[in-house]
């Protein structure tokens, strides 16, 4: 689609005119519309090149991509497979069993397989969205079903919500938050505070700035002192 889909520059173009236009329309409304056309104007000038500061990055991962492969050429094609001994201390590349010769068969397999699939790739690619572009949605609307399945993953992320996300939700709202947090640890805490809060109330009204009501406590306070030295005496 990037090299032979359509060009859609003709489309922004156009849109860019008709913003420009609209800009220019609205000029006797104020200075700000002014600007906002130059502004549109100074970025119409159509497709241009990334600055080096974007693509010095992509030039060296292209050298680095390009000489890294060549490092792993495997010495069934000619290579030395540097990369292979490299990686010959955690993985075992040839079986004592089969030999050198069986795995150079192995690997030009592999290669083949691997090279079959990738020219597979282009061709469907190109037949799909170059030489008929119109066949992907004819292909969609036929297998309507199965693309909608593909497109959304196969409903993996939809069941794993349904048998974790979901049931986790609902005990952590239900039993942590609704049961354990407001029931035990909030009606604890707030219980202590009411009781705190009752008892400070009763003690409150002993402090009412009367003397009279100062002597009768203390009246009653050594009473009950000395009832329980007589209770104590009487119980021995």
């Amino acid at each position: 689609m990037t090299f032979f889909g359509k060009l859609r520059l003709g489309e922004v173009h156009s849109g860019q005119e008709a913003h420009k236009a609209h800009a220019a329309g609205a000029h006797s409304h104020g200075h700000s519309a002014t600007t906002h056309s130059n502004h549109s104007a100074d970025h119409g000038h159509g497709v241009h090149e990334s600055p080096w500061i974007m693509l010095a990055p992509l030039v060296i991962l292209a050298i680095l991509a390009f000489v890294g492969g060549w490092v792993g050429i495997p010495e069934a094609m000619g290579g030395s497979d540097k990369f292979g001994h490299f990686l010959e201390p955690v993985i075992q590349t040839v079986s004592p069993e089969t030999g050198s010769e069986a795995s150079h068969g192995l690997e030009l397999a592999f290669a083949g397989i691997s090279l079959a699939v990738a020219l597979t790739g282009f061709f469907f690619a190109w037949l799909l969205y170059a030489k008929s572009p119109d066949l992907p949605e004819r292909i969609t609307a036929r297998i309507h079903g199965l693309y909608r399945t593909v497109a959304n993953k196969y409903y993996v992320d939809e069941g794993y919500g349904a048998l974790f996300v979901k049931p986790l939700l609902a005990i952590s709202r239900t039993v942590l938050w609704r049961g354990i947090d407001q029931e035990i640890i909030d009606g604890t805490v707030n219980g202590a505070a009411s009781a705190s809060q009752g008892v400070g109330g009763a003690l409150r009204r002993m402090q009412s700035g009367n003397i009279r009501s100062y002597a009768a406590w203390v009246a009653a306070g050594g009473a009950a002192v000395i009832a329980y030295m007589i209770w104590l005496g009487v119980s021995k």
